[in-house]
C-alpha cells in the first residue's frame, strides 16, 4: 500500500509538473509572439513616418508638381530584407479620380464631372441622379464598398470604381496621377489622353506647357499637384505579420516652412478602404 501511495503520488506531481512545463511553453510562445507583433508594427508605423517626412520636403522643395518622378515615390518596396522577415511599403497619390465627397455640396463642376463618369460607364442620367442623391444621403464617405448598393451591373461597378474615390477634403484630380481612362473621361478625348499619358511617361510629369502644346485645355476640376497621399506597409516577422493603411494630408502651416503632412485616416490590419493601393 505504501508503494501503491508512492507511485499515486510520484505520477500526481508529474501530472502537475507537466502541466507547469505546458503552460510555460505556451506563455513563452505568447510572449514571443506579442514581442514579434509589437517590433512589426513598430517598423510598420516607421514607414509611414518616413511617408511623412518624404512628402512635406516635397512640398517644400517641389510645390508646383506632384509625380512618380519625386523622391517620395520611391519609398516603395516589395520583399525588402529585415531582420527575421520582410518589408512592404505602397504609396500612391490620392487625387487620382473623381472625389465623390465632393457631390455633398452643390457644385456645379462636380456634378458636370460625375455626369462625364455616369456617361462613360454607360449610366442614365437618372442612374447619374439616383446616385448622386445616395452619396449625398449616405456621405460624407470614407470607401467606395457602398456604392455597391447603387445597383449596377459588375462590370459598370467596376469600372466606376476605377474613376471615383472618396476622400475628405476637397480635392482636384492630378493629371500628374490620373488613369488615362479618367483623363479621357474628363477631357472627351481619348487621343488627347493618349498623347498626355505618353508624353507624361517619356519625362515623368505633365506641365500646363504640355497641354498647351497639345492644344488641350486643363479640363474643370484638375490640377498637377496633390495634397493627399496613401501610405500601406506591411511587415512579417516569423509567424507574425502587421498591416498599417495610412492617408496623409499636407496642409499649409507657415510655422513649418509653409507645409506640414499629418495622418487624417489609419486602419490597422488587413481591412482598408477600396480606394486603398494594393500591397505589392
Amino acid at each position: 500500500m505504501i508503494l501503491v501511495n508512492v507511485l499515486l503520488f510520484v505520477a500526481i506531481a508529474s501530472g502537475i509538473l507537466l502541466l507547469m512545463i505546458t503552460s510555460e511553453d505556451g506563455a513563452l510562445e505568447r510572449g514571443l509572439r506579442m514581442r514579434e507583433a509589437a517590433r512589426a508594427q513598430a517598423i510598420a508605423r516607421g514607414g509611414e513616418t518616413s511617408a511623412i517626412v518624404a512628402l512635406r520636403r516635397d512640398a517644400v522643395v517641389a510645390p508646383d508638381t506632384d509625380n512618380r518622378a519625386e523622391p517620395w515615390a520611391a519609398l516603395s518596396e516589395k520583399g525588402a530584407p529585415i531582420d527575421g522577415g520582410s518589408f512592404d511599403l505602397a504609396i500612391a497619390d490620392a487625387q487620382d479620380r473623381f472625389n465623390i465627397n465632393a457631390l455633398m455640396q452643390p457644385d456645379p463642376v462636380a456634378a458636370g464631372i460625375l455626369g462625364k463618369i455616369a456617361a462613360a460607364v454607360g449610366m442614365s442620367p437618372e442612374q447619374a441622379a439616383r446616385a448622386a442623391g445616395a452619396i449625398r444621403a449616405a456621405g460624407p464617405l470614407s470607401d467606395l464598398r457602398p456604392l455597391a448598393m447603387l445597383g449596377l451591373p459588375r462590370a459598370q461597378l467596376t469600372r466606376l470604381a476605377g474613376l471615383v474615390t472618396a476622400l475628405p477634403y476637397d480635392s482636384k484630380i492630378n493629371l500628374n496621377a490620373a488613369s488615362e481612362d479618367m483623363i479621357g473621361v474628363l477631357t472627351g478625348d481619348p487621343m488627347a489622353a493618349r498623347r498626355i499619358v505618353a508624353t507624361r511617361e517619356r519625362q515623368g510629369y505633365v506641365t500646363a506647357a504640355d497641354l498647351a502644346s497639345m492644344n488641350v485645355t486643363m479640363p474643370q476640376g484638375t490640377g498637377l499637384t496633390s495634397n493627399l497621399f496613401w501610405v500601406r506597409s506591411r511587415v512579417r516577422i516569423g509567424d507574425t505579420g502587421q498591416q498599417i493603411t495610412s492617408l496623409i494630408a499636407r496642409r499649409d502651416d507657415p510655422g513649418a516652412d509653409g507645409k506640414v503632412a499629418v495622418v487624417v485616416g489609419r486602419w490597422i490590419g488587413a481591412t482598408a478602404p477600396l480606394q486603398a493601393p494594393a500591397l505589392p
